[in-house]
């Protein structure tokens, strides 16, 4: 989900970074709250990247929830919200 887009399915955005229309140099996240549930995790946090977006450099400041799902044993992502975030400075 972007602001200006809303929600984008998962292969769209596969498909733009395997395009090299999106690029990132970093990526960090730091997870504040991990839950599990029999085959469901949730994990909320913070990430920060940067990169470029249509050749264009670009930086995200977010609070991200991911929610994953066992499947054969190994956890794979369902979802992720992403929500920008604004500290008032």
């Amino acid at each position: 989900m972007t602001p200006e887009a809303g929600p984008i399915p998962g292969a769209r955005v596969l498909g733009v970074i395997g395009s090299g229309m999106l690029t990132h140099a970093t990526m960090t996240k730091v997870a504040t709250h991990a839950c599990v549930i029999g085959d469901v995790a949730w994990i909320t946090g913070r990430g920060q990247n940067t990169g470029t977006f249509k050749g264009q450099p670009m930086a995200a400041d977010e609070y991200i929830t991911d929610i994953y799902r066992r499947v054969d044993g190994q956890w794979r992502c369902m979802l992720t919200h992403l929500t920008p975030a604004h500290d008032g400075r």
